[in-house]
């Protein structure tokens, strides 16, 4: 899941280069440092050569040396700051701190400059110590020999103030990374702000609580939410003309039926009883199929959401008129559990429907009382619609849902009822379930997908 995440991929690409950037950094810097390190004990060694030297002299073929460094680190045995004067083969001069130890005079040999030249070079000491040596080559008047002065310190100088160095270019190195890394992270959040939003607004749109995407959105999104708008708007233009369509034909289609089924009604031959027949069927089918064309286009429409409080106290309003006049003008009861605040996913026009024809049903089969609960679980509304009728007997149940079954033909009603319910519940991916209420009568149940 992380891997197709735009913004992991993001700051992964950005902490890698981030990363690589600052390694080859480090290591140049401290490359460049150490040349520059080099450059200055060399400058500093090539001093005390000019130095030492302006102290040599040529006296009747002979050099004399008329005065030493001052430098302390040259009088300190065997510290690592060494000088030494060659004239040919032979160690006319050297300082204290080799004490009774030359330089090595294979390591210089294998660095002896030119006349007039000096060497920059690595070479052992006398305990085997890392040094590091300038030597330079001088020709002095009246003396037939080559004269050179090499002066070294110890390597462990360089290496020290290098080490430093690189410790301190390290923690630098890193806190930048560090930084560098936060911000990529906030310049990716921020920069993929606007697609959650998007996200939001799409999911808000689901939801029922918004039918467009409005807001404010950059310049490189707002292309995207004016489509995404459109389409929204085109599928509902097309939804809402089919079913206006559907519902324009089924109604068209209602008024030559009526005559034929008065005129049919009116005759007494078997011919009459045959058209009759014909157009009860095609009643049915105009029914049936104007809800599944409600329903497939109520599933269609992002963000439609039914409130079973509002369309269950409606129609109790209006059973309760229709029914008036049962158990000698006492009427049915009609009890609402817990049905407020319990919203479905779908088109009101279809709920209402649904639960319009289970709760007619039930009046019509109840003694005095009918009761219409609503329950949420998980992700489902669950209502139930109880009544104190004689109810189903169970190896009855899974029958009275098939299409044009009816238990009692003296009951008005197409038997149509709890089928088309049916159908249209398992279009919602609901599903409707007969059982026993606790009220001695049936009890229906309708699941759907909460809002």
């Amino acid at each position: 899941m992380l891997g197709r995440s735009v913004s992991v991929r993001l700051i992964l690409l950005s902490v890698a280069w981030i990363a690589a950037a600052l390694v080859i950094g480090g290591l140049v810097l401290s490359h460049h440092f150490r040349v520059h390190v080099e450059t200055s004990f060399d400058f500093g060694l090539e001093r005390h050569v000019e130095e030492l030297v302006s102290y040599v002299e040529v006296v009747d073929d002979h050099l004399v040396l008329k005065n030493r460094p001052t430098d302390p680190s040259y009088q300190r045995p065997l510290s690592g700051w060494y000088w030494e004067i060659v004239a040919g083969d032979q160690v006319f001069g050297r300082s204290r701190s080799l004490w009774d130890q030359v330089l090595d005079m294979k390591s210089l040999r294998g660095h002896h400059p030119q006349s007039g030249q000096t060497k920059n070079f690595f070479m052992d000491g006398p305990r085997g110590e890392k040094l590091r040596a300038v030597s330079k080559t001088f020709v002095l008047p009246g003396f037939d020999k080559d004269v050179i002065i090499t002066f070294t310190g110890p390597a462990k100088v360089l290496d020290q103030a290098v080490e430093e160095f690189s410790e301190t270019l390290v923690g630098s190195l890193f806190l930048l990374g560090l930084g560098l890394v936060a911000a990529v992270v906030v310049q990716v959040i921020l920069g993929l702000r606007p697609l959650k939003l998007v996200r939001q607004k799409l999911a808000a749109i689901h939801a029922g609580e918004s039918d467009r995407m409005s807001g404010t959105f950059p310049s490189e999104v707002e292309p995207l939410v004016h489509d995404l708008n459109k389409l929204l708007d085109h599928n509902a233009q097309v939804i809402e003309r089919a079913r206006t369509h559907a519902g324009n034909l089924a109604h068209a289609l209602k008024t030559p039926l009526a005559v034929l089924s008065n005129e049919a009604d009116g005759k007494h031959s078997e011919c009459a009883g045959t058209v009759g027949e014909q157009v009860q069927i095609m009643n049915e089918l105009v029914s049936r199929h104007l809800a599944r064309a409600r329903a497939a286009g109520g599933m269609g429409v992002p963000g439609l959401k039914a409130d079973v409080g509002e369309i269950v106290t409606e129609l109790k309003r209006t059973l309760v008129r229709i029914h008036q006049g049962k158990n000698d003008g006492a009427g049915v009861i009609i009890s609402l559990v817990n049905v407020q605040g319990q919203d479905i996913g779908g088109d009101r026009q279809d709920i209402q429907e649904m639960l319009g024809n289970l709760m007619d049903n039930a009046c019509k089969w109840a003694r005095t009382q009918v009761r219409v609960s609503a329950q949420r679980i998980g992700r489902d509304i669950i209502l139930d619609i109880d009544d104190d009728g004689p109810g189903i007997p169970e190896d009855q149940r899974s029958a009275v849902l098939q299409r044009g079954k009816r238990l009692d033909e003296a009951t008005p009603g197409s038997g149509l009822g709890l089928n088309i319910v049916l159908e249209l519940a398992q279009l919602y991916q609901g599903n409707l379930s007969l059982g026993r209420s606790d009220l001695g009568g049936l009890r229906v149940r309708l699941q759907l997908r909460a809002a």
